[in-house]
């Protein structure tokens, strides 16, 4: 392998500073209070620099909430990994997904923030084709073995997919974020236990 030049070297080194830069900034300010020269300063450099990587503070977001969410699939998929039983799997999935919206180690940019910024369409298709997607490959499992109520695997997916971002944007917005993560968690076992067939159902 052909070691980088220096000058390659510090172009990444930069592009990954302005990265870091906008992630602090967007947690802290949100995307509409953070200017371009919030985030070059932040990051200690120019304008020009920061417009030979990106072409704007959009493209940046876009960057960052793709790599957010690409962290939450890790997330799900390292605390299901070792559950065999689907159900539990999917209770699982669930709720690896609240405890992140809760977890200090996991700072992240809030949804509402993402779904502003991207809009609904550009948005859904970004979770689409990660976070919503271990959910409907789990549903998909107990399908196959004839354990929903419904045959529509992708209309349940969408259903407690869509549970789920309301209880983030729940969760983000409440003064007690424990009691608001520990009632959506609730609430969304309840709606996997109502797609038990009853033969699936214990006792």
């Amino acid at each position: 392998m052909i070691p980088k030049s220096r000058k390659e070297e510090y172009a990444e080194i930069t592009r990954q500073a302005l990265l870091d830069s906008a992630l602090e900034l967007f947690i802290q300010k949100g995307f509409s209070k953070t200017s371009i020269e919030d985030i070059v300063l932040q990051a200690r450099v120019t304008r020009g620099a920061l417009y030979h990587h990106f072409k704007s503070k959009e493209e940046i977001f876009i960057k960052l909430y793709k790599g957010l969410v690409e962290q939450l699939v890790t997330v799900i998929e390292t605390a299901i990994k070792d559950i065999d039983d689907p159900w539990e799997k999917a209770s699982g999935g669930c709720r690896a997904f609240l405890n992140y919206c809760i977890n200090p180690d996991y700072q992240s940019i809030r949804l509402d923030d993402a779904i502003g910024v991207l809009g609904w369409a550009r948005w859904r298709k970004i979770d689409s084709a990660y976070t919503m997607k271990v959910l409907k490959n789990i549903l998909e499992e107990l399908n196959d073995a004839g354990e929903l109520t419904t045959g529509s695997v992708d209309i349940a997916a969408n259903m407690i997919y869509a549970l789920l971002v309301e209880a983030a944007l729940n969760i983000a917005a409440a003064k007690d974020k424990a009691k608001a993560h520990d009632d959506a968690i609730e609430i969304i076992q309840n709606m996997l236990t109502g797609l038990k067939k009853s033969d699936s159902n214990e006792g």
